[in-house]
């Protein structure tokens, strides 16, 4: 066996030192001597930019400059180890970024206010490394107190490795200490809480696909001295915030402080006092003990004087108008208000809506009162809307409320306690069912969501007629809630088939992780009609949609690959689902395995061209329309067939960002009992069409569904809308202005400033139709448009009484969608689809300012980005373009 080899007997020394030189870092800190004290020169930079790369010429901000005195006046003589640090601040000077200066994106001087922070030292009460009390005159300017909490946050630190929870000006902090050497220690924060009573606590959109991702690291390195105090202090902090669907898009600020030793001698008298309070007393009278944590800036209007909302509104009414929904102009100005309606007080906004100058933006106004949901808002709204007669301006705020990102609970509990009134108006009824349950999810709290549910199933309940159950069915969907599943199981099964696809639709709306074993059962029940003889098209292609986007197992989609070998009379559901198949193996490789797999263990049931070939106009496809580092935008569209009209159409905009998949907007059409109407040949398999005539069409926007709007029940309606000629000219369906993004967080910078971060988004939505019926010729023409105007604002914001930098940035684009149909029912019905999307164009401004408070001193960058995206038109399929080649003909 080998001897193992003893190491030289100088290693064993150096090794020897090394430890014992560790051993007295890793020691208690030795601290200060009392009437002694250190001088040093700080340097303190802070740079604002737009995220990405680093741009040359690319940021704005300031340096500041000064020398700190740092002693220890007094010592507790009932605990050694706590000193009282004197921090006074000398020379303090403000750099700006300038043209003028000698190096390009240098800093030159500039007078300025900061020459206030030197009247007066902070005091600290210091143990082994501990920041355990702040001294401050509480008269002092905010902005100078928070520079002096940083300066102090600073001179805390450790000299042992170790992962504690500390607080300092970046609030409480999870803080580990690693050794870089015999005499270098490394400090990294993450994981801050700020204190919400100084600071506003973040607000942030309820919805993932539309939130913003921040990226932060704060690190402080410490070079000691023999006697553990620091000759160097690097201190390095940077914030980035990116939306989550464009990670490109966003700001970014930086902070950089670099404390430097300055040789010198620095002797400071020695205070006689028995206590901290005493000692504090003794050298400065007045001051008193106050938090660490940086406390908000006082809100102060720009020189021009605060922006008033009546001046504003009549500044933006152009934009404001019924002609401009639907444009960026329109959600900009919505953009620029809605700060304001915040802070305006119920008195001030109520004047506005009973303003004959401002009658016709009204709804536009109730947009913005909907979409702030404060408490002023809503009352000055309820208070306002008492005298309308119609309820159509009732439903325009209630949308605009349902749809908004952080609604207040008192709004939440007001709308239910109103939704549980008897109303005489029914589609107001259903509307506040509606937004009842989509505002109660907003809020998030589970207290206000299953009162929410309770109170909905309470009603549904009670109901005796289909369409009150309907109603709360409806509802239900819009609350999303898992505890509702057994009762929404309970109406999918019921005799009624509108009441049983409304509950399905409501089940197929839940998050996929909350779809249970009981409702997959179910799915399975209505899709393969175990228990009753016949169930609705409709009701089987939705249980359908449950199976296939819960993720089914390798066995149940085989069960499904069998179905299509079925004799099941109702082709249009095997072209269905064939369709999904196609449809889903295009994004999920895992289904599109399984898939392939089911299909060659079944290749003798199923590889042949009737399976393979369905008979069928039904269909389901996804193609992309939008692509970039962050996210996918997609077009869904499905469409189900029934004796060759359309029953039911859907056109999703799907945003995918990572796992996180949200249908953004979809519109819906549905049709009944239409079969004899159109042709005497109606299919022999088809669903039993002796209901009555009906048409309409389902909105959902942002995740929250409107109250569908009905174009025609019944033949004798159906025929006068014919004959009058109704909406044969392009006629608004749905407008409105909505909140999109909505972040808003401030972020204490160690070196004491705040920083602002936000983002906000709007969405100018108008919704359009015309139809063309001819029972001469026997061929009808229908036109639905989508536009959209958005708009996203967001930046960084320092503010401070001496200097001001920030980083802005917008990003607007219009896109448009056109659904065309064209039907022939002169003889063997022909249904031709066009779904189109014009050219649109993204522009995206980034700002970078600089300003110095009661100076003239300005510096503004710009920068322009301009993204074209080209028009397009979606292939459907074959069978959809040998239609449109019969029509046409």
């Amino acid at each position: 066996m080998a001897c193992l080899k003893r190491p030289p007997f100088t290693t064993l020394i150096v090794y020897l030192v090394y430890l014992l030189t560790l051993f007295a870092v890793a020691s208690a800190i030795k601290g200060w001597d009392v009437g002694s004290g250190l001088k040093y020169q700080l340097t303190t930079t802070v740079l604002f930019r737009e995220s990405g790369p680093s741009k040359f010429a690319g940021d704005v901000g300031f340096q500041l400059t000064a020398e700190l005195d740092v002693s220890a006046v007094w010592r507790d003589p009932n605990d050694p180890e706590s000193f009282l640090l004197n921090i006074e601040i000398s020379s303090p000077q403000l750099l700006i970024k300038s043209r003028k200066a000698p190096e390009p994106e240098g800093f030159v001087e500039h007078s300025s206010r900061v020459n206030e922070i030197s009247q007066k030292p902070v005091i600290v009460l210091w143990k082994n490394g501990e920041i355990k009390a702040l001294y401050l005159d509480t008269s002092e300017p905010v902005s100078s107190k928070n520079l002096k909490r940083g300066l102090a946050s600073i001179f805390q630190y450790k000299t042992l490795d170790d992962e504690i929870r500390e607080k300092d000006a970046s609030g409480v902090c999870t803080v580990s200490y690693v050794s870089l050497g015999p005499k270098t220690i490394l400090k990294r924060k993450h994981n801050c809480k700020i204190n919400t009573n100084a600071l506003p606590a973040k607000k942030q959109h309820p919805n993932s696909i539309l939130d913003v991702n921040l990226v932060s690291y704060r690190n402080v390195t410490y070079d000691l001295s023999p006697f553990l105090l620091p000759t160097i202090i690097k201190e390095e902090e940077e914030h980035q915030l990116t939306l989550v669907t464009r990670p490109e898009v966003g700001s970014m600020v930086t902070s950089k402080r670099l404390l430097v030793e300055i040789p010198k001698d620095t002797k400071v008298a020695h205070l006689e006092a028995n206590s901290v309070k005493h000692a504090v007393a003794l050298l400065q009278p007045g001051f008193r003990e106050t938090d660490i944590e940086l406390e908000m800036e006082p809100f102060t209007c720009p020189e021009s004087g605060c922006p008033m909302l009546e001046q504003m509104v009549e500044d933006y009414r152009e934009s404001l108008n019924n002609a401009a929904l639907g444009t960026t102009k329109s959600a900009s100005a919505f953009l620029k208000l809605l700060p304001l309606v915040k802070r305006t007080s119920t008195e001030q906004l109520v004047k506005l809506l009973k303003s004959p100058r401002y009658r016709q933006l009204k709804t536009q106004l109730l947009d913005l009162y909907g979409s702030t949901s404060t408490l002023a808002a809503h009352q000055a709204a309820m208070k306002i809307l008492r005298q309308d007669e119609t309820g159509d301006d009732t439903e325009r705020y209630l949308w605009a409320l349902s749809m908004s990102p952080t609604p207040d609970a008192d709004i939440a509990k007001d709308i239910l306690r109103r939704s549980e009134e008897t109303m005489q108006n029914d589609k107001l009824s259903e509307t506040y069912a509606l937004t009842a349950a989509a505002i109660a999810r907003h809020c998030g709290t589970s207290a206000v969501i299953e009162k929410a549910r309770f109170s909905l199933e309470l009603g549904l309940d009670s109901c005796t007629g289909e369409e009150c159950k309907i109603k709360f069915l409806r509802a239900l969907r819009n609350l999303k809630s898992k505890e509702a599943i057994p009762i929404l199981l309970k109406y999918a099964e019921d005799k009624s088939s509108a009441t049983s696809i409304v509950a399905w639709r409501a089940l197929a709306a839940l998050p996929r992780e909350d779809i249970t074993s009981d409702v997959k059962e179910a799915a399975f029940k209505t899709f393969y009609q175990i228990g009753k003889s016949k169930r609705d098209s409709s009701a089987r292609t939705l249980a359908l949609d449950i199976i296939l986007e819960s993720g089914p197992s390798k066995e149940e989609l085989g069960e499904l690959v069998e179905s299509l070998a079925s004799n099941d009379l109702a082709y249009e559901i095997r072209k269905y689902l064939s369709q999904r198949f196609e449809q889903l193996s295009e994004k999920n490789q895992t289904f599109a395995r399984n898939l392939k797999e089911n299909f060659d263990e079944l290749r003798r049931k199923v590889n042949n061209y009737h399976v393979l070939a369905q008979k069928g106009l039904s269909t389901a496809f996804s193609r992309s329309f939008l692509k970039s580092r962050g996210s996918n935008g997609s077009l869904v569209t499905i469409q189900e067939i029934n004796a060759g009209l359309l029953k039911r159409g859907i056109v999703n905009v799907v945003l995918e960002t990572g796992e996180h998949e949200e249908t953004m907007f979809s519109l819906g059409l549905f049709a009944r009992g239409l079969g004899n109407f159109v042709s005497s040949n109606q299919d022999e398999n088809a669903d039993a069409d002796d209901e009555t005539a009906t048409a309409g069409m389902e909105i959902d926007l942002l995740g929250v569904g409107i109250r569908p709007f009905v174009f025609f029940s019944g033949q004798g309606e159906l025929m006068g809308h014919v004959w009058s000629g109704t909406a044969s000219e392009r006629t608004p369906a749905f407008q409105a202005i909505t909140s999109l993004h909505s972040h808003s967080e401030f972020i204490p910078l160690t070196a004491g400033f705040v920083n602002e971060m936000d983002v906000q988004g709007a969405m100018s939505f108008d919704l359009a139709g015309q139809i063309q019926l001819s029972l001469w010729s026997r061929n009808a023409h229908s036109l639905v448009d989508m536009s959209a105007g958005i708009v996203i604002q967001g930046g960084s914001k320092l503010r401070s009484n001496f200097v001001q930098s920030m980083t802005e940035y917008s990003l607007t684009m219009e896109p448009k969608l056109e659904l065309t149909t064209d039907v022939d029912f002169s003889g063997q019905v022909s249904l031709c689809m066009r779904l189109s999307q014009p050219d649109t164009l993204i522009k995206q401004q980034i700002y970078k300012i600089e300003r110095i408070p009661n100076s003239r001193h300005r510096l503004r960058k710009t920068r322009r980005i301009k993204l074209f995206s080209p028009g397009r038109s979606y292939l459907l399929n074959r069978k959809n373009n040998e239609m449109c080649s019969k029509v046409y003909s």
